[in-house]
């Protein structure tokens, strides 16, 4: 059985939460690949964008952690719950975020850069807990 797995993220997307169907978590749980019928919108990055998820069993329960890490030019949308779609080097599409609760958190930090050493960007940070937090997906 031959496998790859190719390293990095060659596109980011965000989606409105409330445009996601109803119950995409627990159908991925059940596992299945997450159809999105849902706008999204490009986000432009520059540098190495991560994401990175860890599980574990906590009170007998299943828990995901995600964390997603990316630098831009472009701010993200304010004022409304967003999900994320991210698409890894080798097309695989995962989705961070649902349109129910446990929306993902969106922190972020603005610099001015150094002259000849680092960019003026907007660097972002999403972090997200569910009982299963990265979701197989198709955009």
């Amino acid at each position: 059985m031959s496998c790859q797995s190719l390293p990095g993220i060659k596109k980011i997307q965000i989606v409105r939460c409330a445009d996601l169907q109803a119950g995409v978590m627990l159908h991925s749980i059940c596992g299945c690949v997450v159809a999105i019928a849902a706008p999204s919108e490009t986000v432009e990055f520059s540098g190495r964008p991560i994401l990175q998820w860890d599980g574990s069993k906590v009170n007998g329960t299943r828990q995901e952690k995600s964390k997603l890490e990316f630098a831009t030019i472009h701010p993200l949308p304010e004022g409304e719950h967003i999900a994320f779609v991210v698409t890894a080097a080798d097309g695989r599409q995962y989705l961070i975020g649902s349109r129910e609760g446990r929306y993902p958190k969106i922190e972020y930090t603005e610099s001015t850069g150094e002259p000849g050493r680092s960019a003026a960007v907007r660097t972002y940070k999403i972090s997200h807990i569910a009982q299963k937090s990265v979701l197989p997906c198709v955009l």
